[in-house]
């Protein structure tokens, strides 16, 4: 059976063999959407270049670490953001090796480089990454100790997309909305980002910041309360759900108090790995995300310079039936 090669991939899909190579190799200047149809096309159609030779040229082990935060487990978001790392890893021919969370004097790094989601001021294994000399990529600013170390960064436009969203709810008639921070206790530079963004929000528009702080991960039953002090307390109008924690669920408890959503309230959630049933949505493509991770981490890798480099993530986007009529189709789909 004949090989699959990039002309293949570039027939199959109707783009040019540069832009497949581009694609694949995360070099030039190609969409998020192209690159993700490239690697998509390329698993599809069993599509291998010549590792080896590729790794004699770069010296490179042929292996990147992925190292996702403890609280990770089950969330929608890191693991379709790992699926897309693994996507990422295979078309720039290396292994994508999950680093444990437990950190040791003897611990060794065998990587070319390393990617950290979410990385905590204080975690151990990121200070070990860099510490050994890994070069290192973070999802999201870090603020730890050496944090000059790093060697790229890649964010989303999330305090944008979450203003926005607060400005579709004003024009909503929704001037009293409320944050469920679900995430400080995470302490990463998003959940404070989410917070500030909030109260800065807020302070511009004359409102009243309403805060409901819920730690790592909320519980039902602990949910139900930062409700019932957000809306029945402080009368709230609307909720902006931090974190992975689903709108339906909210929904579901609100319905319970004999309140309509879209009528009475309404709720917008801040972080969506995948398609919601909200009315009001940030999707952060984290599929997509994954795949510029590695196409950042690989730039990185391949370039002389050892400048750090700051890359931003355009993939996420607000979406719903109350999110502008101009944003682009869903890139995760």
């Amino acid at each position: 059976m004949a090989r699959t090669t990039i002309v293949d991939i570039a027939r199959d899909l109707g783009l040019s063999k540069t832009t497949v190579s581009s694609a694949l190799n995360g070099t030039g200047r190609v969409s998020v959407k192209q690159k993700a149809a490239v690697h998509a096309a390329a698993a599809r159609l069993g599509y291998v270049s010549n590792r080896a030779a590729r790794s004699l040229r770069a010296h490179r082990m042929g292996a990147i670490g992925l190292y996702l935060p403890p609280a990770a487990n089950n969330l929608d978001f890191y693991m379709d953001f790992a699926f897309g790392s693994v996507s990422g890893a295979a078309a720039h021919d290396c292994d994508l090796i999950l680093i444990a969370r437990e950190p040791s004097s003897r611990r060794s790094f065998d990587l070319d480089g390393a990617i950290v989601v979410d990385p905590t001021p204080d975690d151990p294994i990121v200070a070990a990454l860099l510490d050994a000399g890994i070069p290192t990529v973070t999802v999201g600013l870090f603020s730890g100790p050496g944090n000059h170390r790093v060697r790229g960064t890649l964010e989303s436009r999330h305090s944008d997309l979450q203003s926005t969203a607060l400005d579709v709810l004003a024009e909503r008639g929704r001037l009293r909305p409320a944050l469920l921070a679900v995430d400080q206790g995470f302490r990463t530079s998003w959940a404070l980002e989410t917070v500030q963004t909030y109260r800065k929000w807020c302070s511009n528009k004359g409102i009243e910041a309403i805060v409901e702080d819920l730690g790592d991960i909320a519980e039902k039953d602990a949910l139900a309360a930062a409700i019932e002090a957000a809306v029945d307390q402080r009368q709230a109008d609307a909720l902006l759900v931090g974190g992975q924690i689903p709108a339906g669920l909210c929904e579901v408890i609100l319905e319970s108090k004999g309140l309509v959503v879209g009528r009475d309230i309404d709720v917008a959630a801040l972080v969506a790995a995948r398609a919601s049933d909200s009315a009001l949505f940030i999707d952060m493509a984290p599929t997509s995300y994954g795949l510029e991770a590695v196409a950042l981490l690989n730039d990185i890798l391949e370039a002389s310079s050892t400048e750090p480099v700051h890359r931003w993530f355009e993939g996420a986007r607000l979406r719903g039936q109350y999110a502008p009529s101009y944003q682009a189709p869903d890139l995760d789909s």
